[in-house]
């Protein structure tokens, strides 16, 4: 490595040059490394004999004392009360030191080291600080980047789902449309029937009035013909004259009829069939899909929840578990959480069936009864259907048998607080299985059951 003179214009007492890679001796005078005599040539002399510096001839300690110590380049700081530079720092006192202020009577007790080696610790200590500081960093970067492309993940989704929105609005207008003209298209396919046979019912009718005409007229000027005129043709044109029964053409056929009644009953409709299903798909849009949890406060002893709370099946064995006011006790219930007190809200049931067992999902009022005898009916406050493998019911008092073709495995609950409406559907369909009109207060919550083994109920996201 090459040299680095001294900063400051520093010279070697030795060389008289400017000092290259500098040294220093303990008694302060300061060398280029390759100007500073080695021991052996300084005089060593055996065990027990002192080295001199070459310059100051001051007796030295013994030989390891006197090996060189490198500064690399000296800095510009100088000591305030001898003007001379600084190269030792005071631990004890945390001050810096010049040689003399190190040679002094208030220093010589400290702990006194070179700059490089007193400022070591500090650079130990600094570059583990800045190895967790970069740690750190590093990891707060990781953990940027992991959320921002969980953030890109979701805004691509929210893209994906602006496309499939437009697609899907574009396509019903789509067909809309379509539908327009096609309704549009038979009108005026209509219309012209209408125009084509009132032609033919105006031809053929004044065709006969034509035919009357020209008789009145003749009819007439044979009134005015003198007598015997007239009876010498009385024979003759008697049967001419005779009335004759005009049978008037249909002037609608029956085809057109049925065909001008059916468009009619079609575009009856069509307003309230429109309406229909512009408040189904505001009420659709407007319905928040919840995530539901099960409460385990609530939870029978005979129920086992999952730890998710996702999840609860039925147990024979009941659980040792803290009484609670709110726990339900003789049936094998568990409500849901949150409850709601406003708003529309849907949530999906997964329903598994044991042998000879069931499973109630619906709603249930806050102040449902949970202790003693215990009612599953509108008028205690619970709007359910009650599942098993033979049958299905609905809460209602007295209940209400649902003759349903096949017992649904996924159940869709969709609450309407504002308009006291509760309906249950088969969520795999979209068939209805029964909706309840109610006058709902306070807050009501899911509502669960589970009974015998096997059957078990799972929350669907």
């Amino acid at each position: 490595m090459p040299s680095t003179p001294s900063q400051g214009g520093d010279f070697c007492p030795a060389c008289k040059k400017l000092l290259e890679d500098a040294v220093i001796a303990t008694c302060g005078h300061v060398f280029c490394q390759l100007c500073l005599p080695s021991p052996s040539q300084m005089g060593a002399q055996p065990s027990g004999r002192v080295l001199l510096c070459p310059l100051c001839e001051e007796k030295e300690q013994e030989e390891p004392l006197l090996v060189p110590v490198p500064l690399g380049p000296l800095g510009e700081t100088y000591c305030e009360e001898h003007g001379e530079k600084i190269y030792f720092f005071c631990e004890n006192d945390a001050e810096f030191l010049c040689v003399f202020c190190r040679e002094g009577s208030s220093h010589q007790t400290h702990t006194v080291r070179f700059l490089d080696e007193a400022i070591q610790p500090y650079r130990d200590r600094l570059r583990s600080r800045l190895e967790a500081l970069s740690k750190e960093r590093d990891k707060i970067e990781n953990t940027k980047c992991q959320e921002d492309q969980k953030f890109q993940v979701l805004l691509g989704q929210i893209k994906s789902k602006k496309e499939h929105v437009e697609e899907a609005f574009e396509k019903m207008q789509k067909e809309l449309l379509e539908q327009q003209y096609l309704l549009l298209s038979k009108l005026r396919d209509l219309e012209q029937q209408i125009w084509n046979e009132r032609d033919g019912y105006i031809s053929k009718v004044s065709e006969e009035v034509t035919r009357l005409g020209l008789q009145v007229k003749e009819l007439e000027e044979k009134c005015q013909q003198p007598a015997s005129e007239l009876l010498h043709d009385v024979r003759v044109n008697q049967s001419r004259y005779e009335m004759k029964t005009f049978v008037s053409p249909e002037a609608i056929s029956s085809g057109l009829s049925k065909k001008i009644l059916d468009l009619h009953r079609k575009i009856l409709n069509l307003p309230e069939m429109m309406k229909t299903f512009s408040e189904k798909l505001v009420r659709h849009l407007g319905t928040d899909s919840e995530t539901i949890v099960l409460d385990p406060q609530t939870a029978s002893a005979s129920l086992v929840l999952s730890q998710d709370r996702k999840s609860v099946r039925y147990t024979r064995l009941k659980r040792q578990l803290p009484d609670s006011p709110l726990r339900f006790e003789g049936l094998p219930v568990v409500l849901g959480c949150p409850g709601f007190s406003s708003g529309r809200h849907r949530w999906q049931v997964e329903v598994q069936l044991g042998e000879g067992g069931g499973c109630t999902v619906g709603v249930a009022v806050e102040e449902v009864k949970r202790k003693g005898d215990q009612g599953l009916n509108t008028s205690d406050g619970v709007w359910a259907v009650i599942l098993s493998q033979q049958q299905c019911c609905a809460s209602t008092s007295p209940a209400t048998d649902l003759p349903l073709s096949e017992i649904p495995s996924q159940v869709g609950v969709v609450l309407d607080y504002e308009l006291g409406q509760l309906a249950l559907l088969d969520a795999e369909t979209q068939k209805p299985i029964f909706t309840f009109s109610a006058s709902f207060s306070g807050k009501v919550f899911p509502f669960f059951a589970v009974w015998k083994k096997g059957s078990c109920l799972t929350l669907k996201d």
